[in-house]
């Protein structure tokens, strides 16, 4: 506000339908970020830490993104894409070489334009409300920069990425048995809330349906079917799992192509209309354990629930 004090969404209960959504990119809690670098290679570690944005990250200057790692650790090897969608919780890193360019060079990390469905509408329509409902004077789904980059220093060492990062097993070696069930999960709104297959948060609930045994794998199928009745409700979801990583197996329905689900992952992005399968290990640990949509406003609404993991029949 005019005093520089957080207003947190104001008056309006559909702004925490679509989640916050502010003004100003924020880097290490700094805007307008410069990040002043050597003629060297850099390992960036990515985290989206924002309440309800998704990011389209994209190098300005046209190169390809270097992939090195996701969630749950490294890659196998580097994977060059050109841009990647980066939901609230989704971590990645990038392998970045500025060796082959002079002292003065400028590049920047940007988010690139992509339709975000009812969150990006939305979120336009809040601007001529006067963000009544969460709207944003950087618009979701909008280009825009997130930090930039400069070259100050020249340097000698020219480092590689290896070809080998690390050993990750292929999925058929880790597939549970033909006839496993498949855990079905479906993310709606009900009764204007946002809701886990129609139930939202208990402190110390768990269904029968979320109840697992120790030692097992399983494949865990979660479906984002919208609004319901409500299209405007139409809002991704990015899901997190407490407590484990997992491998995504497949995805169907509407879907980006800026998606990284190789490797490990704790946090996956599904947009309205789509389905995805997990692979997850239950081979560790025992216990109480958290699986939510990682829009804060979403969780908070109650689009939580646990699951338990048994050590016994």
């Amino acid at each position: 506000d005019e005093d520089n004090q957080l207003v947190y969404l104001p008056g309006h209960r559909m702004a925490r339908m679509v989640g916050f959504l502010g003004d100003t990119v924020m880097v290490n809690g700094q805007p307008d970020v410069t990040l002043s670098v050597k003629r060297a290679a850099y390992r960036l570690r990515i985290l989206n830490g924002s309440n309800a944005r998704i990011y389209k990250i994209a190098w300005q200057d046209g190169r390809p993104l270097t992939i090195i790692g996701t969630d749950g650790g490294l890659l196998e090897k580097g994977v060059d894409q050109p841009d990647l969608l980066l939901a609230p919780g989704e971590r990645i890193e990038l392998w970045a070489d500025f060796f082959d360019h002079p002292v003065g060079f400028e590049t920047a990390l940007v988010s690139l334009p992509f339709d975000a469905g009812s969150m990006g509408a939305g979120n336009r329509r809040g601007m001529m409300m006067g963000g009544g409902r969460g709207g944003s004077r950087l618009p979701i789904g909008s280009k825009y920069t997130l930090f930039k980059v400069k070259v100050i220093q020249p340097s000698k060492i020219k480092r590689s990425l290896p070809s080998k990062l690390t050993r990750i097993p292929s999925l058929d070696a880790e597939m549970p048995a033909q006839n496993a069930p498949i855990r079905k999960f479906r993310l709606s709104m009900g009764h204007m809330q946002w809701t886990i297959n129609g139930r939202v948060f208990q402190m110390d609930g768990v269904a029968d349906d979320e109840i697992v045994q120790l030692g097992t794998k399983e494949i865990w199928e979660f479906v984002n079917t919208g609004g319901g009745m409500m299209p405007m409700m139409d809002m991704p979801h990015p899901i997190h799992l407490h407590g484990k990583s997992f491998r995504v197996l497949e995805r169907n329905g509407v879907r980006h192509d800026s998606y990284m689900d190789k490797g490990w992952k704790d946090t996956v992005l599904l947009m309205p209309g789509e389905r995805i399968r997990l692979l997850v290990d239950f081979q560790d640990y025992p216990g109480l354990f958290l699986y939510h949509c990682h829009n804060l406003e979403h969780e908070d609404m109650g689009m939580m629930r646990n699951y338990y993991v048994r050590n016994s029949v």
